[in-house]
């Protein structure tokens, strides 16, 4: 019953993530980057993003793909939450 209830508070938190994911690639290319809101978001954001640029930078060739990022980042979170709803 505990268990159950862990995965889906999970599955709501990485939704919430995902959301924030896209709320933050949508809202950089119409706001300032020093809009309290996009700051907010890139706070959140940013523990995921990070090590996926650090990843892709590894490999040169990978270095122009860099702004696949946030897709990389809600892909992985996708299958994360498919994975926990399995259980």
């Amino acid at each position: 019953m505990i268990l159950n209830q862990v995965r889906v508070g999970l599955i709501s938190f990485i939704s919430l993530l995902q959301g924030a994911l896209v709320f933050y690639c949508v809202l950089g290319w119409f706001m300032d980057p020093h809009n309290p809101i996009l700051r907010f978001l890139a706070r959140v954001t940013e523990p995921i993003l990070h090590p996926i640029r650090q990843a892709m930078s590894r490999n040169p060739r990978s270095a122009s793909w860099s702004g696949f990022t946030p897709l990389i980042a809600v892909l992985i979170l996708q299958i994360l939450s498919g994975f926990l709803m399995s259980l």
